[in-house]
């Protein structure tokens, strides 16, 4: 049993240690992508903002001229207009590049354009939680980190589950007898609180680091076209809306070549909010505007409904502020336990640990 314990804590020592740079980077970055809408629409508020309210949609008017000016971009809507005040978005895609045009929903012109989306600061963070700014390489080391925390959380799950019910039962204090021995403590604390989460965040973030590092090693240079849209938008999506009206469309894709077809994402409002928001889709061709048969989460078997949950789930946007806010404080777990993790190890290599709080000296009356 000892040289299992041995063995287990080397694990956990090790792959902390190496590792434990990358968890902190991408932990914080994590915690500031559960607000990433939130910040976009704060720093983008005087772009997206009408003067009046739109008396409707009318997305004909707008998609000639932004598939005639930008031929070569991926052209998508990211979310439409949720209310009457709110411009159209049209955000372009070019490899790693991004642009928006903001456009009134109603007329079709155009009201601004952010050429660079692409330095906006959420992206920027995107990019580094993804990829650490460093392209291919740098998504298979988040999968290596997404694996190592998970091999960290199972360790120390079994270095510390003689401490589980007294953590939990608030039994287990901080020790202060010295530096190794707080953060020892702490370390021990906030591992088991995160056990949970952390187990969330490694089954769902590996599962997204896979599908990405597989799309990236299967990427060619297609060159992207977006033929003319000869089919009406507006009038499918109100085919749509008469259809399946319990469908709500959330997010518009525009074919990138001729075999493409227009797609409507979005979600059923009876769906649970973890199926997220635009994994659900009815298809239309570009020519002709005819549907194709519905794509609905609800409809697919356990296994593919679990896999496409996963996403939703890892990105908390599945519901409200509240929950926003947990995965915030829960997500900073990872960093701290690194950094805790790295204090211990380095007091551990100390000869004599300094007292936090040092005990007074007994004085000793001397007789002669």
């Amino acid at each position: 049993m000892k040289k299992r314990v041995k063995k287990t804590f080397s694990i956990h020592h090790w792959c902390g240690l190496i590792a434990g740079i990358f968890i902190l980077v991408i932990s914080l970055s994590g915690v500031i992508l559960v607000f990433d809408d939130d910040i976009d629409e704060a720093m983008f508020a005087s772009h997206s903002q009408l003067e009046k309210p739109a008396g409707a949609l009318h997305i004909d008017k707008s998609i000639g001229w932004v598939r005639a000016e930008n031929p070569s971009w991926d052209i998508r809507v990211p979310a439409l207009p949720a209310k009457g005040n709110e411009a159209l978005l049209y955000e372009l895609r070019q490899g790693q590049l991004r642009k928006w045009l903001f456009v009134h929903p109603e007329t079709g012109e155009k009201l601004s354009t952010v050429g660079q989306a692409h330095n906006r600061f959420s992206y920027v963070v995107l990019n580094i939680h993804y990829n650490l700014l460093s392209g291919t390489p740098g998504k298979i080391i988040v999968l290596l980190v997404g694996l190592a925390l998970l091999l960290l959380t199972v360790t120390g799950f079994i270095l510390y589950r003689k401490s589980v019910v007294k953590v939990l039962t608030f039994r287990q204090k901080i020790s202060f007898t010295s530096r190794r021995s707080m953060f020892s403590s702490l370390h021990r604390i906030i591992g088991v609180w995160a056990l949970a989460f952390n187990l969330l965040m490694c089954v769902t973030g590996i599962s997204l680091a896979i599908a990405v590092v597989n799309a990236a090693l299967k990427s060619g240079s297609n060159e992207v076209a977006v033929p003319e849209i000869r089919a009406s938008v507006d009038t499918a999506l109100a085919a749509v809306n008469t259809a399946h009206p319990m469908f709500e469309v959330t997010y518009l894709r525009f074919p990138v070549n001729e075999e493409g077809k227009i797609q409507l994402l979005g979600r059923l409002r009876s769906d649970p909010s973890y199926y997220g928001k635009f994994y659900s889709k009815i298809q239309a061709d570009y020519r002709t505007g005819e549907l194709s048969a519905p794509y609905f989460v609800q409809d697919q078997p356990l296994l593919d409904r679990f896999l496409i949950s996963l996403h939703p789930i890892h990105f908390g946007d599945f519901a409200g502020l509240f929950v926003k806010l947990l995965y915030a404080f829960f997500g900073l777990m990872p960093g701290i336990l690194s950094i805790s993790g790295f204090a211990i190890w380095h007091y551990r290599q100390q000869p004599q640990q300094e007292s936090v709080k040092q005990k007074p000296r007994k004085l000793v009356k001397v007789v002669r």
